[in-house]
């Protein structure tokens, strides 16, 4: 019994830190139930598993599967669609990240060229904001591609 609600809590754990990502909840229970299982499901056994509608994890499974996060396989003979975790979850979610960083940087730099002249230095901190956001996107884009690399050479 205590594995199952060590299990149950990361799943609830994984929705909370995609909630406060920014992503809805239910994906990043729907990530870690893949993860803690390490098998595939029909968007059927997701529904019961989380309690939450079919249709509630078909669109949260898609949006996941866009991001390469998760993958849809097929089974010989079952004319079910299941979903697992993707090739590389974790690396692509450091680039989903980092794409995001990068994105809020421009944004905050867009914004700061709206400031007049006589607020040269509020324009100053804004820019210094958003370059910040943008070097956090590209070390951490750098750091996935060098994750990619070890991964590489560890497997082979």
């Amino acid at each position: 019994m205590e594995q199952a609600s060590a299990a149950e809590n990361f799943i609830e754990r994984m929705g909370l830190i995609s909630q406060v990502d920014g992503a809805p909840r239910i994906a990043g229970r729907i990530l870690g139930l893949l993860i803690v299982e390490g098998r595939p499901f029909t968007l059927d056994e997701m529904a019961e598993r989380l309690k939450i509608s079919k249709a509630s994890a078909s669109t949260n499974a898609r949006q996941l599967r866009a991001s390469g996060i998760i993958r849809l396989v097929a089974h010989a003979g079952d004319r079910h669609d299941y979903y697992e975790l993707g090739s590389d979850p974790y690396r692509r979610s450091m680039e989903t990240i980092s794409e995001r960083l990068a994105s809020i940087g421009s944004e905050v730099i867009e914004a700061a060229a709206s400031f007049p002249e006589g607020q040269a230095e509020a324009k100053r901190r804004v820019c210094q904001f958003g370059r910040f956001y943008l070097r956090m996107g590209e070390r951490l884009k750098a750091w996935s591609e060098q994750v990619e690399d070890e991964a590489d050479t560890t497997t082979n």
